[in-house]
């Protein structure tokens, strides 16, 4: 409905833009890229994603899977919320008894094609995950119930907490009619080998946009009926439970990654951003429709993170020696101007600040190691000294007097690319010599994985809860060491799978024989941990080896909520639903909660 938002293209029967901008009929499809909208009295328009053209849906080949246009367009089973709790979301129910989690579907949900949604479309997706590694899987079984009921029972007592947290941001994304083949093979497959053909194959597998329209792949309240290079449009699914809660028949996604969304919302070409807020220097320059609805204090940081396979990050002084000689305000401030929300990391914990007093208590981050949140340049000087390295020409060489140089990896994104800049400049303006590496968006998750730079920029948040497991998680978003069952002393960034910090929590130096730790064993346990005292003594020990070892920084801890065009639309605030949990303006419009003020 934005008043300048024009659709970039048109569709042919395919859903694809005709190359001369036609349907493929004949018309021009009574839309117009001239601006002034013809879409503009039905159409809620909003960035989010990558390219429909350059994802596919197949949730096991992760390397262009479509990860936030699946938000959109799929039932979310369950969601957490800013008070630490797990709840249903499509769910009826979900009850724990001992060992057994009891998951209630809802009847009355349909495929777009027509077909009804049922609890065995989630257990299918369930079992695959299982059986790709039954030994490893912390679940003993997923029984299919009845359509609506699955029953999953964990091999070992866990907190019930934990155990709704295990199935929390997951999607009815696994349709019986395209993945019960793969379950069956799984099912039949007698040893490792087998299961990794199936794996194999699967990976393999490709769930195009268009065969996502053809065959009615999703079950969202909003379906995809066309896309192109510029665009994903949407229909509302009138099947759908939540149809008649909004009158909004259609919406366009605009890519974020590659649309120049701050331009779009400066000109009045966006209706709602679902996920962000406007910083102060953005509410000066947006329309005075664009409002912002809701504020969240959300769970995602960022951080950069150490690959000690470059032998001088495998040096711990010389890790703290970078903690010390940036600045975080400096790069949280440049991240602002590009429309960020949030404020420097003032502990080096890992975990999101607002969670320290239920997971750690006051008294222990106290005790903590505390990195400065300005340069301390002295501090770092004294650690590279120590360690044996020394300045020659303003420039930093190692103990043989050898220079080095490391190479930085971030996301061509404006805020990345601000705050790595800055952080740049300064470890250059200290005499460590940086080179900055960009990759789009679409390559940086596939580059990132060579592990071939010395320090990379990443999300610090491996699943959308405000608990510890989010965090320290043994992957990219949270803290990859590895597979301690692989038979190596290190993981696929040289951190080690044993290692040794003081016994004393804050102490910089290990006194004595100190406290050997299995950090990547320690994350594996954590989500199986059988209370909330022993989620506590996990997490302690965790955020101890963080904060000692910095095998990672987080430099920003990010606020979210949503903005949108409160005069053309009725938005929710947070009065009348709770919205505290991540996305509020995806999990409204999702839910039908968003209506044009026509009426």
């Amino acid at each position: 409905m934005a008043g300048t938002a024009g659709l970039a293209g048109c569709f042919d029967s395919s859903g694809q833009t005709t190359e001369d901008g036609g349907t493929g009929d004949g018309t021009d499809g009574g839309t117009s890229t001239e601006g002034g909208a013809s879409l503009a009295d039905d159409t809620l328009d909003y960035p989010a994603g990558r390219p429909a053209t350059d994802v596919q849906f197949n949730r096991y080949s992760l390397g262009n899977y479509a990860h936030t246009l699946q938000d959109q367009l799929f039932e979310e089973v369950a969601r957490g919320y800013a008070d630490g709790s797990v709840r249903p979301d499509l769910l009826e129910d979900m009850t724990v008894d001992g060992r057994t989690l009891t998951l209630t579907f809802p009847e009355g949900f349909k495929w777009w094609n027509g077909d009804d949604l049922t609890a065995e479309d989630y257990y299918i997706g369930l079992e695959i995950d299982r059986l790709q590694s039954p030994e490893q899987s912390p679940i003993e079984s997923n029984t299919l119930v009845d359509d609506y009921t699955i029953e999953r029972t964990f091999k070992t007592a866990v907190s019930p907490n934990l155990m709704k947290a295990n199935v929390a941001e997951t999607f009815v994304n696994t349709p019986r009619s395209i993945y019960r083949e793969y379950l069956t093979r799984y099912e039949e497959a007698s040893n490792e080998s087998e299961r990794e053909s199936v794996t194999s194959d699967l990976l393999d597998m490709s769930i195009t946009t268009q065969q996502l329209i053809d065959e009615g792949l999703g079950n969202a309240l909003y379906r995809v009926t066309g896309f192109n290079s510029s665009e994903t449009i949407l229909e509302k699914f009138e099947d759908h439970p939540y149809a008649s809660r909004t009158d909004i028949p259609k919406v366009r996604i605009i890519p974020e990654t590659t649309a120049d969304v701050e331009s779009l919302s400066v000109n009045d070409q966006l209706d709602m951003n679902p996920d962000v807020l406007m910083s102060e220097s953005q509410q000066s320059r947006y329309p005075d429709n664009i409002e912002n609805v809701y504020r969240l204090n959300w769970f995602r940081t960022q951080k950069f993170t150490f690959n000690f396979k470059n032998e001088h990050i495998a040096r711990l002084p010389v890790r703290r020696a970078i903690v010390n000689a940036v600045d975080f305000e400096s790069m949280v401030a440049a991240m602002r101007q590009a429309g960020t929300v949030g404020a420097p990391a003032e502990n080096q914990t890992a975990l999101r600040s607002t969670i320290h007093e239920e997971y750690l208590g006051e008294d222990f981050v106290d005790q903590l190691i505390d990195y400065p949140v300005g340069k301390d340049l002295d501090a770092a000087t004294q650690l590279l000294e120590d360690a044996g390295y020394t300045k020659e020409n303003g420039t930093w060489v190692d103990p043989d007097g050898e220079s080095f140089t490391f190479t930085v990896l971030t996301q061509n994104n404006n805020t990345q690319v601000q705050a790595t800049k800055v952080f740049n400049d300064q470890l250059n303006a200290f005499g460590i010599q940086t080179e900055i590496s960009t990759v789009s968006s679409t390559d940086y998750y596939q580059r990132l994985q060579t592990y071939e730079a010395d320090i990379f920029w990443i999300w610090h948040v491996a699943k959308a809860l405000w608990h510890p497991t989010a965090y320290f998680s043994n992957n990219f978003y949270g803290i990859e060491v590895g597979d301690p069952s692989s038979g190596n002393e290190t993981g696929p960034t040289g951190k080690p799978f044993t290692t040794t910090i003081p016994s004393e929590v804050g102490a910089t130096e290990i006194s004595g024989s100190g406290k050997e730790i299995q950090p990547a064993q320690l994350m594996n346990d954590l989500p199986n941990s059988e209370s909330a005292e022993q989620v506590r003594e996990r997490t302690r020990d965790l955020v101890q080896w963080f904060n000692y070892a910095l095998p990672d920084f987080v430099f920003v801890e990010e606020d979210s909520g949503y903005w949108g065009d409160t005069q053309d639309f009725s938005m929710p605030t947070g009065d009348d639903y709770e919205l505290n949990t991540n996305r509020p303006g995806e999990f409204s419009f999702k839910n039908g909660w968003i209506s044009s003020n026509s009426q």
